[in-house]
């Protein structure tokens, strides 16, 4: 069961609440009147006669219209109360969520390249104050958190390189001495280990800020297709296709060698756990340009590590007007990154 919102529920709440008041108000009124009615003896002058005094008491019929015609007038007054009480309630309902509408935007703001940013509520009551120093607070853990994560990992990147080094080394120094085919393949394993720690070292520089990022004009389309280019070789050599569509020439302002870092991390996600054709799509937009690389999936137990999209999602945090994301659908795995503003050339 869906549950409304609070503003509607807090409106709600005040229109039921003056409503009931009125309600009330008028039942008693009307109970009281009846009472003092039947209770009351009336006094008139005689209208022939001025000197003779009448006295009597209210018939039961009279008495109900005396009270239904209240009671009527009470009921007409409560409809334009009920929309001022409905009007006045969605006004006081928003003015009072309207710190915890602040929270929630200042929350949607942080991200891992901010996490130093804090909530700040000025006007906000005592009750959201507090609720305010404990998200502050929790913030505040996680950042430490995150930020002795990206240390220690690229501490330990730092710390494997150097036995990593020696051991290739050693391996390049007594290769004459192992069998060829074997020294073939620990020095693949050890150029696979070494791609792993400079990838942690590339994500631990992004998720530090320590990444600058220089932006300059760049031809997008001549840029994926050289990108493109070997790894056109290497789905060949799979039996699979890789499919590039692109406009005309696109100019955006963004920075090559991190839009290279990121295609070829997802072209290489793509050759690991797809199967069948890459397709590799760019599309001008009216506030910028999309890239998408789409491919039907493994089985989700295939193997990995997860770094290569790791370092995608790091890079797309650093990088200026560049949004990520990705979806699976029926079986179908799309990755896609926008950039903002584009100088298209003049036909002129």
């Amino acid at each position: 069961m869906t549950r409304r919102p609070l503003q509607l529920r807090l409106t709600l709440w005040f229109t039921l609440s003056v409503l009931t008041v009125g309600l009330l108000f008028a039942g008693i009124t009307y109970f009281h009147l009846r009472h003092e009615l039947q209770v009351e003896q009336w006094e008139r002058v005689h209208p022939e006669n001025p000197d003779f005094i009448l006295h009597g008491t209210y018939s039961a019929g009279e008495i109900d219209d005396i009270a239904g015609h209240i009671l009527h007038i009470s009921l007409l007054i409560s409809l334009p109360i009920a929309g001022l009480a409905l009007l006045l309630g969605w006004y006081l309902a928003r003015k009072s969520l309207r710190p915890v509408a602040s929270i929630n935007d200042q929350l949607q703001q942080i991200e891992v390249t901010n996490l130093d940013a804090r909530i700040r509520t000025p006007d906000a009551d005592a009750e959201l104050e507090t609720i305010t120093r404990n998200i502050n607070e929790l913030l505040e853990r996680i950042e430490h958190s995150y930020r002795d994560n990206a240390e220690f990992s690229a501490r330990v990147a730092h710390e494997l390189r150097t036995p990593l080094t020696l051991m290739r080394l050693q391996l390049e120094e007594y290769s004459a001495r192992i069998e060829p085919g074997l020294s073939e393949n620990l020095q693949d394993e050890l150029q696979r280990l070494e791609g792993y720690v400079d990838q942690c070292l590339l994500i631990a520089r992004a998720e530090r800020g320590q990444m600058e990022v220089k932006l300059e004009s760049v031809d997008l389309p001549s840029l994926v297709e050289d990108v493109l280019e070997p790894f056109s070789l290497l789905a060949r050599e799979e039996g699979r296709e890789l499919h590039w569509q692109a406009p005309a020439p696109l100019q955006v302002e963004a920075a090559p060698w991190l839009l290279r870092q990121i295609l070829h991390s997802l072209l290489s996600n793509a050759l690991k756990h797809g199967k069948e054709e890459i397709s590799v799509q760019l599309k001008s937009t009216e506030n910028g340009a999309r890239l998408t690389v789409a491919n039907p999936i493994k089985d989700h137990r295939s193997g990995g590590t997860g770094i290569g999209l790791r370092i995608v999602e790091a890079l797309a945090r650093v990088h200026p007007s560049l949004r990520y994301g990705t979806s699976v659908s029926d079986g179908q795995y799309c990755a896609y990154f926008t950039l903002g503003t584009i100088d298209r050339p003049s036909d002129g």
